[in-house]
């Protein structure tokens, strides 16, 4: 074996071990939640990021889900303590992008889709300059978009208002950011804002309780990890290169066969990488700021 391909081994152990410890925390498995898919943008624009998904991408996902006779369901069948059924999903969207509205709002609605968008509160109308990077800005929904999918019956939460790492806050700040994001959106909307989507899927302990102490119902990772918390909902994170193959692998809950788990399993690893990333990003935007 050449140094090479010694060097090789070394570096794709190194990369995995941290996701097989991942795994070993976060088992497998079946919980009270259905599962919820969460998007970001749906454009044909150009960016050097992948959290982007396609029109003609996103279509053939949604043609896929509903051939295959699944139902989005709202916040309230999500958190109702009901027995789960097979074949419902939640559609969620990050950061609100105004692309949701040209894009993905008349595909879901043909489909009879609805979804739960997160909006950022600070960013309402205005491109992401949130967002670290040097690539093209992205526009957010303006209200007057959000009042329209509102009454499409579409669902909306907080994002926070600017879209920090919340986990790096001072109490102050992370109050500010949970309780102000809440009161700018229900003062628009003339609804109570019940679900948080944490930014950059980030979250711990102190978080999770003043989320509850805000008034929140629930709020969602970025990760796929089983938990019987409301405050720590997964979700499976759909990218440029997902296909409905790997939304099916995706929403499969239980599945029997050795290669079947396997590939959950790269759909998963998939994930976890990105999310790695966008822990990255967060601390690039720290250091920035």
């Amino acid at each position: 074996m050449s140094n090479f391909q010694i060097f090789g081994l070394v570096f794709l152990a190194g990369l995995s071990l941290p996701f097989v410890i991942w795994r070993l925390k976060h088992k497998s498995g079946d919980n009270r939640f259905h599962p919820v898919l969460a998007y970001h943008k749906v454009t044909d624009e150009f960016e050097w990021g992948i959290t982007r998904v396609k029109p003609e991408s996103f279509e053939q996902q949604m043609e896929y889900l509903k051939e295959e006779g699944f139902s989005s369901i709202d916040l309230e069948e999500l958190l109702s303590g009901e027995e789960k059924k097979d074949k419902q999903v939640v559609f969620t969207f990050d950061d609100g992008y105004e692309s949701v509205y040209q894009n993905a709002l008349p595909i879901l609605k043909r489909h009879g889709f609805k979804a739960i968008i997160f909006i950022i509160a600070g960013y309402i109308g205005k491109k992401n300059s949130w967002e670290a990077g040097f690539g093209r800005k992205f526009r957010h929904l303006s209200w007057e978009q959000i009042l329209e999918m509102k009454e499409s019956g579409f669902q909306f939460g907080s994002h926070s208002v600017n879209h920090p790492d919340l986990t790096r806050l001072n109490r102050k700040s992370l109050e500010y950011e949970l309780r102000k994001s809440k009161e700018i959106i229900e003062d628009k909307l003339n609804q109570k804002v019940k679900s948080l989507s944490y930014p950059f899927g980030r979250h711990n302990q102190l978080v999770r309780t003043e989320a509850k102490n805000a008034g929140y119902k629930a709020a969602f990772t970025l990760t796929s990890e089983i938990s019987e918390n409301p405050y720590a909902i997964g979700r499976k994170g759909i990218y440029l290169f997902d296909t409905p193959l790997s939304i099916k692998i995706k929403l499969s809950r239980t599945i029997g066969s050795k290669s079947g788990k396997g590939l959950l399993y790269i759909e998963e690893y998939k994930s976890w990488i990105i999310n790695q990333f966008a822990t990255g990003t967060a601390l690039v935007k720290k250091y920035k700021s």
